[in-house]
């Protein structure tokens, strides 16, 4: 390589877009689900009631892990500053604003069993109306290893039509050595992020 500033050295390109196949949803980006709760009977009353919390950190989406290892501090740090990891208890809006603002929620979980249990029942006391104050925008569900079981995948697609929407993220290799570069992002994963952070934006009258 020449030390002449004057002869333009050849950089390297970029390292290819790293593409992700989803065995779950195929070209489909979302699931879509009822818009809001039905009063869904199927709740028995005697569940025990979704933990709740009031935050005064507001940001555009309110990321909430169903269970613990969900995968929500992940997701919310993929989406920057647009984010912000509430726990597992289902977020309302604090403070001395009035009215109160209307929080967007994206709950999220993991294919395994205790994941989708959780999602099942989160699901299903939303669709009962027991999870109020704040706008559910849907259940995120994350692979929790690279192949999914049949009875797994029939789970998932299931749950991810429960709620308004349902989105998916595959299983990626490279993101159990290195946390994944937001900026940097598959093409697929960018695109779910982005639909997501799209129903938050004011709807053109």
């Amino acid at each position: 390589m020449s030390t002449n500033p004057f002869i333009p050295t050849e950089t390297a390109p970029p390292p290819p877009e790293l593409e992700v196949p989803d065995d779950l949803m195929g070209d489909r980006v979302a699931w879509a689900g009822p818009e809001s709760p039905a009063g869904d009977a199927s709740v028995s009353t005697e569940s025990r009631p979704w933990p709740q919390q009031e935050v005064t950190a507001l940001t555009d989406v309110m990321v909430m892990g169903l269970h613990g290892g969900a995968g929500a501090s992940t997701v919310a740090r993929l989406l920057e500053d647009r984010a912000t990891d509430v726990g597992t208890s289902w977020p309302t809006a604090g403070g001395w604003t009035r009215p109160r603002p209307v929080l967007n929620v994206l709950a999220v979980c993991r294919t395994d069993h205790v994941g989708l249990t959780a999602g099942m029942e989160f699901a299903r006391q939303w669709a009962r109306g027991s999870l109020t104050d704040s706008r559910l925008l849907g259940i995120l569900i994350i692979d929790d290893g690279p192949k999914l079981f049949d009875s797994q995948k029939r789970a998932a697609r299931k749950l991810g039509q429960m709620t308004p929407h349902g989105w998916h993220l595959p299983w990626i290799n490279e993101w159990r050595i290195d946390f994944p570069d937001a900026g940097r992002l598959p093409r697929r994963i960018r695109k779910t992020l982005n639909t997501i952070v799209s129903l938050t934006e004011p709807k053109e009258k």
